[in-house]
């Protein structure tokens, strides 16, 4: 069993972190492989390769972060959500808030210039958050994130499609992270998490499915998700992206009474 390594003895949230992994096991959110591996498996694994991570336009760069280990296997399972990982001790945000389809690409564009690792997409249907699109830019702690939340602003500020009153804040880690476990700068971190991460790192195995299409096929059908998401929400910004077209034709509608006879 998971509980008898020594090096999972470590206790987190009331339980050591090999209890957490037999929770997990049984549950079916983890695998145990017959080599020792632990693999995420059942609903863990985004299989949608459209939708995995939230449908958002990703580029990797600077402080490129393994967060399926990290957040899905790491926090949800080995610490049961009681514990950040240690990996993520250092990890803040820069949050653009844009308000329409057009603003998000700007933003987009303009976060991809820096050497860091970025994503954009619609947040309109996370329940957790208040914006309709963001954009992140990830920094290795908080004079990093200062940086370049101050390099930012002054991008955004002189950009037409942007301005002074497009929001940019900083964050530190996973939304969940807080959502569960409180304020963001009350976190501590026991100096033997870094051990325990380092051996499971080892033995973690991503089963996730291999891609079916290239990347630039997924980067288009994440757009074309976006364009109807702006539709949906009555983003007519979206047309900057359809060479002016509707997405759909438009209904016919009809006046509530007998139009006035012509004179």
């Amino acid at each position: 069993m998971e509980r008898d390594d020594p090096k999972l003895a470590l206790i987190v949230g009331g339980r050591s972190v090999g209890e957490h992994l037999d929770a997990a096991i049984k549950r079916g959110d983890v695998v145990r492989r017959e080599d020792g591996a632990l693999s995420l498996t059942g609903p863990q694994i985004e299989r949608d390769e459209v939708g995995r991570k939230g449908g958002f336009l990703g580029r990797a760069g600077a402080n490129d972060r393994r967060c399926g280990f990290l957040n899905g296997f790491l926090f949800d399972n080995a610490y049961g959500q009681t514990q950040v990982p240690s990996g993520c001790r250092t990890c803040f945000k820069v949050k653009i808030s844009t308000r329409s389809l057009r603003a998000l690409m700007a933003a987009k564009q303009i976060a991809e210039a820096t050497p860091f690792t970025t994503k954009s997409g619609a947040s309109v249907d996370n329940p957790a958050n208040q914006d309709l699109y963001s954009t992140y830019v990830y920094c290795d702690g908080l004079d990093e994130a200062r940086a370049a939340h101050q390099a930012l602003r002054r991008a955004i500020d002189a950009d037409a499609r942007l301005g002074p009153e497009v929001a940019i804040t900083i964050k530190r880690g996973c939304t969940n992270y807080e959502r569960k476990l409180g304020p963001s700068d009350r976190y501590a971190f026991d100096p033997g998490l870094e051990a325990v991460e380092a051996y499971l790192a080892a033995r973690f195995r991503d089963e996730r499915p291999p891609r079916k299409a290239t990347k630039a096929a997924v980067a288009q059908l994440r757009m074309l998700r976006l364009i109807r998401t702006a539709y949906r929400i009555g983003d007519e910004t979206y047309r900057d992206f359809t060479d002016g077209e509707p997405l759909v034709s438009p209904l016919v509608s009809y006046p509530p009474g007998p139009e006035a006879p012509a004179e």
